[in-house]
């Protein structure tokens, strides 16, 4: 069936935890998946505040335990992951994609991550099968929530709650000068969260220069490229960092050299990045303050308490459709019976409909459509009388009483 391992905020305790543990899993865990036997299918999702694998697997408790092993020989002394199997894994899915178990409830930007990381999971052929299935159906029941309730109105999203710490550091943006490190999609959220903020000056600075120039003309700001970074901090009141790069982009001497013409003039940096993109030591430098994804707690908190009537609006609709789910697995055994019948009957009547059509001009009318509709009867029914009777010679009164039950004779 399906067994799923995870590494989310919540189980790391905070961003912080996931810092380095995110990147060697993420280095490490597909190719190990893909080398076990015992997977057929596999998804690894991975977004700024977790990492996780779903599998389609023949034997889940083997699966478990080489996971486990795994897990035990990277991160020995942590204890921050767990795994999941069968309708637990599909339900956690479900909360994922509806946004229910990000780190700002309701955020946008998760399913569009999810199914990002499946097609690009059948796009390299880990996915054929089950597990396409229950993505197609997790993508569903995101859209519904997002449908039938309001647990996304507004502003929900890591972008959107950055800017809000922000506003809660050092006031009004208004007239403020702001250096975005970074140009993908998180950085592309926090960029919509500032329009409308009447914002001063606006740097991007990217590793790829064109894109950096894309998102600056959104803003009405001004590229930079990487070796000009230092100057755009040194001008700016605050710094916001999103970048996908492994590794720290923004170091201490960077932000010396960028303080020293303005050392009375503080200096704000939020690193929504998993891993950190800022060394830590930056606060060392006297009127720089830095604040990262843990800091986004409180707003998180706040947002929970805002929306807990979606919230369990979303609850109620996960359950319905993992009620579903599970009705229709249920009915998995009648369905491919119900198939198997569908197509025995559609060749008996196809070769007594070519019978009767060959004695068209032989009897009249009436007698052909008697003829044909006894041995349709007759052709249907002769393996079922043939097998009936044979139960009830050798005792089998349980199969006599369920087919009365199926021919609604009881």
């Amino acid at each position: 069936m399906i067994v799923s391992m995870h590494v989310t905020h919540s189980s790391a305790g905070g961003t912080e935890g996931l810092n380095n543990v995110v990147t060697l899993l993420e280095a490490k865990v597909p190719d190990f998946i893909s080398e076990l036997d015992l997977v057929t299918e596999y998804v690894v999702v991975r977004t700024c505040n977790r990492f996780e694998a779903y599998m389609a697997t023949q034997d889940n408790r083997n699966t478990i335990m080489f996971l486990e092993e795994l897990i035990r020989s990277l991160v020995p002394s942590s204890n921050i992951s767990y795994i999941l199997e069968d309708k637990e894994s599909i339900k956690h899915l479900f909360r994922v994609v509806c946004g229910l178990d990000s780190l700002i409830v309701g955020e946008d930007q998760i399913q569009h991550q999810v199914r990002e990381c499946y097609m690009k999971a059948k796009e390299e052929g880990h996915v054929n099968g089950m597990l396409s299935r229950l993505f197609d159906k997790a993508l569903i029941v995101g859209k519904r929530v997002r449908s039938e309730t309001e647990l996304n109105k507004g502003a929900v999203s890591v972008g959107s709650a950055s800017v809000e710490l922000a506003e809660s550091k050092i006031g009004d943006l208004n007239g403020k000068a702001i250096t975005i490190l970074g140009a993908g999609d998180m950085a592309s959220v926090i960029a919509k969260n500032l329009i409308g903020k009447n914002i001063g000056t606006v740097f991007v600075s990217n590793r790829t220069y064109s894109r950096a120039m894309e998102l600056a003309d959104e803003l009405g700001g001004d590229a930079v490229s990487m070796d000009r970074m230092q100057d755009a901090i040194g001008a700016s009141d605050l710094v916001l960092v999103a970048t996908g790069a492994p590794h720290t982009v923004l170091h201490k001497p960077a932000i010396v050299n960028a303080m020293r013409l303005r050392p009375d003039r503080k200096l704000l940096v939020i690193d929504v990045s998993i891993p950190h993109n800022v060394d830590t030591d930056i606060t060392e430098v006297p009127n720089v303050e830095l604040d990262n994804m843990d800091s986004l707690e409180s707003i998180a908190q706040q947002n929970v308490q805002r929306r807990m009537k979606e919230i369990n609006s979303a609850e109620k609709i996960i359950a319905q459709e993992l009620e579903k789910l599970d009705s229709e697995r249920r009915e998995e055994t009648a369905n491919e019976i119900i198939r198997s019948i569908g197509i025995k009957l559609a060749n008996i009547r196809e070769k007594e409909l070519e019978t009767a059509i060959s004695r068209s001009g032989a009897a009249d009318t009436e007698t052909l459509l008697d003829d044909m509709s006894r041995a349709l009867i007759n052709k249907i029914t002769a393996d079922l009388y043939v097998n009936l009777r044979k139960a009830s010679r050798e005792g089998d009164v349980a199969a006599c009483n369920t087919l009365a039950i199926m021919f609604g004779l009881r």
